[in-house]
């Protein structure tokens, strides 16, 4: 078991999680912080975001940026969390103006997070 957790703290880390400050406000507790990321990949907060990107959904996608900003901030995925961050703001200013650059970054971090996760759990 330790070995399975030090292996997916390790992979998070390489991609730019932020694994040690968050199992600190975890209360140091590495067990639950891999309880709460195995749900991560569970709980699709990526197709939300598309959808209502495609539907031009100003309010809609506001609020599924912002709770994937939200999410993805509390488990330490600073990038993840800047990116959707960026499509939020773009929906509150009411603009999609280079939102396809920004949907493919949040995809691809997104998605390599998800793998991570369901790889090495």
């Amino acid at each position: 078991m330790e070995q399975l957790r030090e292996k997916i703290l390790d992979e998070l880390k390489k991609a730019g999680v932020d694994v040690d400050g968050t199992i600190s406000r975890f209360m140091d507790n590495s067990e639950i912080y891999i309880k709460f990321l195995k749900r991560f990949p569970n709980e699709d907060r990526f197709t939300p975001v598309k959808a209502a990107a495609a539907e031009k959904d100003f309010d809609e996608l506001n609020k599924t940026a912002h709770k994937l900003k939200g999410v993805s901030a509390n488990l330490g995925m600073t990038e993840l969390s800047e990116a959707a961050h960026k499509i939020e703001i773009k929906a509150k200013d009411g603009s999609l103006d280079g939102i396809d650059s920004d949907m493919e970054n949040v995809e691809k971090l997104y998605n390599d997070v998800c793998r991570i996760i369901k790889e090495n759990t």
